[in-house]
């Protein structure tokens, strides 16, 4: 007898502190996988860092209530020349971990090159490699997508895999 599958939602999180990509993309019961909404959170610059991550941490509570997702997949920190960022982003990962946690979500952490491998077949992969497999793969229309949302929508295509 055949093992019954279950469909699997996934939210990807490209972690940063003015845009953070997310995408939610869902394999159903028939293994066919499709993309059910992705964006950009924008914060203003003009409001303290504190208020930002709360921001933050507000949308992507909301996004998990919304969206329902059954896994969270977000970038791990890479060694950054630029230390500021490095830790900024690390607030946002913070972040990130605490929203999933707080609604139980199980998390997978990659690193971008882990992620590039994965998805392009090859870790030094471009961005616009990693789109288009993205876009093929998703069955999306041939628009313009920002490189935030694009990695976003890689790591949560990447969390169906193997599902």
């Amino acid at each position: 007898m055949p093992k019954s599958y279950s469909p699997i939602r996934i939210l990807g999180i490209d972690p940063g502190i003015e845009r953070l990509g997310w995408a939610v993309v869902e394999k159903n019961a028939q293994r066919e996988t499709k993309r059910i909404d992705s964006g950009v959170k924008k914060t203003l610059k003009s409001k303290e860092h504190q208020v930002r991550l709360l921001e933050i941490y507000q949308f992507l509570s909301g996004l998990i209530k919304n969206k329902k997702p059954d896994l969270v997949c977000v970038e791990k920190i890479f060694f950054s020349k630029n230390t500021k960022t490095a830790l900024t982003i690390a607030e946002v990962r913070g972040v990130v971990l605490l929203a999933a946690a707080d609604n139980r979500i199980a998390i997978k952490e990659l690193t971008p090159s882990e992620l590039k491998l994965a998805i392009a077949g090859y870790g030094l992969a471009k961005k616009d490699q990693v789109g288009y497999v993205i876009t093929q793969e998703l069955s999306l229309p041939q628009k313009h997508l920002g490189d935030d949302e694009i990695d976003a929508l890689a790591l949560a295509l990447y969390g169906t895999y193997g599902k």
